[in-house]
């Protein structure tokens, strides 16, 4: 499965910034979900922005999403996720 380098950098930049990326449908995305993350405060969110630009915002319950709408979340993008947040090394 492809995955394009922009959403794997991405990927890389957010678990490296120490958040855990996500999959999201945000605003007017009709089904389709992209990479996000969960951030407590909105200055989480200008940093990374500063980061990665092209970031959108939302409310989660008490917390706040980002979420990249170009970066498209596919089962290889998940096969990815869980390769770099296993942490027994496998």
């Amino acid at each position: 499965m492809i995955i394009l380098n922009s959403t794997m950098d991405i990927i890389d930049d957010i678990a490296n910034a120490g958040f855990t990326p996500r999959a999201y449908s945000g605003r007017y995305m009709y089904g389709k979900y992209c990479v996000g993350c969960v951030v407590e405060y909105r200055s989480q969110y200008d940093d990374l922005f500063d980061l990665i630009p092209g970031a959108m915002l939302d409310n989660f319950g008490l917390d706040f999403i980002v979420y990249w709408p170009t970066a498209e979340w596919t089962p290889g993008v998940q096969e990815y996720v869980d390769t770099i947040s296993d942490s027994s090394g496998e």
